[in-house]
């Protein structure tokens, strides 16, 4: 969001509250002017740039920066060594033609035209010739996507509804 958008998005809200509050009568009218009047106090005790900073995102903004410091410590700790590189690129290719192939293997050889694993095969295949990067990228996302269902599903809490949902045999 621009610096400068927060203020005149609170302003039109002021306006069209206004114009709410021209229609409304008795206790829906009081109520929209009280609210007019909040607004209107901290639109007059903020500064001027104070509107952007203290939007909804702030913490998740904080989280986001103290993630990215500790990232740099990672970084310091555990320095990049130039001969892997080639290393990761040649990895990261035979991991694409690897998925590929087992996509491939596992779609039916019968399928119709708007089957989806034929297609989301088709769509892999199509990837890797167009963009073999944008394919490699494509694989390291749902990799981690999968990693973090898995996580989810690790979860205590699941594990002991599993064992809720067992049955018993009933007693004779």
């Amino acid at each position: 969001m621009r610096p400068d958008a927060a203020p005149t998005i609170r302003a039109q809200l002021i306006t069209a509250m206004e114009q709410r509050a021209a229609r409304l009568d008795g206790e829906a009218r009081r109520v929209l002017e009280e609210r007019l009047a909040d607004l209107r106090a901290q639109d007059a005790d903020e500064p001027a740039g104070a509107c952007a900073n203290a939007s909804p995102a702030r913490p998740l903004r904080e989280l986001l920066d103290l993630l990215a410091g500790e990232d740099t410590a990672a970084r310091n700790a555990y320095p990049e060594v130039p001969a892997l590189a080639g290393f990761r690129a040649l990895w990261s290719t035979l991991r694409a033609d690897s998925q590929l192939r087992q996509t491939v293997a596992h779609t039916p050889a019968d399928a119709g035209p708007l089957n989806s694993t034929a297609l989301a095969s088709r769509a892999i295949a199509l990837m890797r010739d167009l963009s073999p990067a944008y394919l490699r990228s494509f694989l390291a996302y749902v990799d981690d996507l999968a990693w973090l269902e898995q996580i989810g599903s690790e979860s205590p809490a699941s594990a002991s509804g599993a064992a809720k949902r067992t049955r018993r045999k009933p007693r004779t």
